[in-house]
């Protein structure tokens, strides 16, 4: 019988990265250690266990069933080990060149991150930033194994992660200037209902992002209208929006990246739409990790004092017929 008081931890570091890798020559390479000390290892866990925990095959190194239960205790345990450790080290970010990793969307990233990284080369030099885009339904599992340390975005997870509001912006209509469904008032480019329904749109759906309130919204009033093009990534409607008549609605945020001396205007919606509201998720594990509070912090800090004038918080609701203008 195995006395866990005897038990070399730093086995399950190499079994984490051979579960992970499903390799040992990656294993090596992510725990800096060379093959030969990793197959020693791994005989060594093999000896212990009485299983084989990992088999060759065609794809790699696969694990067993047993190795399979052992995963999640193990992740969790050395993540939670890495963790207490943090928590009573002291956190300077002038010093510390450590690594986050961020989970965000291309919106989000064209965005946040031109604020988050100026001011973070000046405050903390060598910080480097990871940043993973992924299918929503891929946020828990990359936040739950230590892959990711944040999510920021229009996402909402389970109880397992914490979460912090950031900001809430309005929805736009994004547009060529010129553009034939745009008319004029009191000096102001504005679109009608009509005008905003009969267009023809581009709309940005990542994939595995969650329902849209835009979608919703216009659902909810019977409202249809031509999807001419859908696209997983917004950065390509810089080339496209000035070149065609589409229409495509975004995050105020979006505004500025989109539209700045490519021939774009932004303008209200002639519809209301529930606002767009952004979130920082992180696990738990890291409540009390200092160097990632500092991080959090600093997220929350750049994203919500950023520079950044709005067109309006309430849309300006347009009719065709009676042109009398309302907000709601």
């Amino acid at each position: 019988m195995i006395n866990p008081n005897n038990f070399d931890l730093n086995l399950l570091r190499v079994f984490d990265a051979l579960i992970r890798e499903r390799s040992v020559s990656a294993a090596a390479d992510r725990l800096c250690l060379s093959q030969p000390a990793v197959s020693n290892a791994l005989n060594r866990l093999r000896n212990l266990l009485d299983d084989p925990l990992f088999v060759r095959t065609r794809q790699g190194m696969e694990p067993t069933p047993f190795a399979l239960r052992m995963k999640e205790p193990v992740q969790d345990g050395l993540l939670r080990i890495r963790a207490g450790i943090s928590q009573i080290l002291t956190f300077d970010p002038q010093q510390s060149d450590r690594t986050f990793k961020l989970i965000m969307n291309d919106v989000g990233s064209a965005s946040f991150l031109p604020g988050i990284m100026a001011q973070l080369m000046v405050d903390a030099p060598n910080i480097d930033i990871e940043v993973c885009e992924i299918g929503h339904s891929g946020y828990e599992d990359l936040l739950d194994s230590g892959s990711a340390d944040l999510a920021v975005g229009r996402v909402v997870l389970s109880d397992t992660f914490r979460s912090q509001f950031l900001v809430r912006t309005q929805y736009v209509a994004i547009l060529r200037q010129g553009h034939p469904a745009l008319g004029e008032e009191n000096g102001e480019s504005v679109l009608t209902r009509e005008a905003y329904a009969t267009a023809q749109h581009v709309i940005v759906t990542p994939a595995g992002a969650p329902s849209n309130p835009v979608e919703r919204t216009l659902a909810s009033l019977n409202l249809d209208r031509r999807i001419a093009l859908r696209l997983p990534h917004a950065t390509s409607l810089v080339n496209i929006l000035p070149a065609t008549n589409l229409i495509s609605t975004l995050p105020e945020r979006c505004r500025d990246f989109l539209t700045a001396e490519r021939g774009l205007v932004a303008v209200r919606l002639p519809i209301p739409i529930e606002p767009n509201v952004i979130q920082q998720w992180w696990h738990r594990r890291h409540d009390y990790d200092v160097g990632h509070q500092w991080f959090r912090r600093y997220v929350a800090d750049t994203i919500s004092n950023s520079t950044f004038t709005e067109i309006g918080l309430a849309p300006k609701i347009i009719d065709p017929v009676n042109t009398t203008n309302s907000a709601s």
